[in-house]
């Protein structure tokens, strides 16, 4: 599998100069000392998971993009027959009591099956 990972600096760094964003002017905008900011891209600090959130919203991503984590297609799919799509239909008709209720039923009986 080919390393294609971005420090998170780095993505920052990219993503400021694409939106043609100074780096104060992101600092204020997530309530950030701009030196720290500065440490954090050029990969002298780590972000914190907060910091991470506050970037990712401020620039309408997600944090997994920001991290460089790449997306992972799942290509498995679950068949299900009619009787399976009927339950389905009926479960999610339910409200929260009749649900805890289904719940509480499979969770049981499943521990017999096993």
């Amino acid at each position: 599998m080919k390393n294609n990972h971005i420090s998170i600096g780095d993505q920052i760094v990219e993503l400021r100069q694409t939106h043609k964003i100074q780096q104060g002017e992101l600092a204020k905008a997530i309530d950030m000392h701009q030196s720290v900011l500065n440490r954090i891209e050029r990969g002298l600090r780590s972000a914190r998971d907060e910091e991470i959130r506050d970037i990712a919203i401020y620039f309408d991503i997600s944090a997994d993009t920001l991290l460089s984590i790449p997306h992972q297609e799942h290509t498995a799919t679950l068949e299900l027959s009619s009787d399976e799509i009927a339950l389905l239909q009926k479960f999610r008709e339910l409200d929260d009591r009749g649900r805890e209720a289904v719940v509480s039923t499979i969770t049981r009986e499943y521990r017999y099956v096993k």
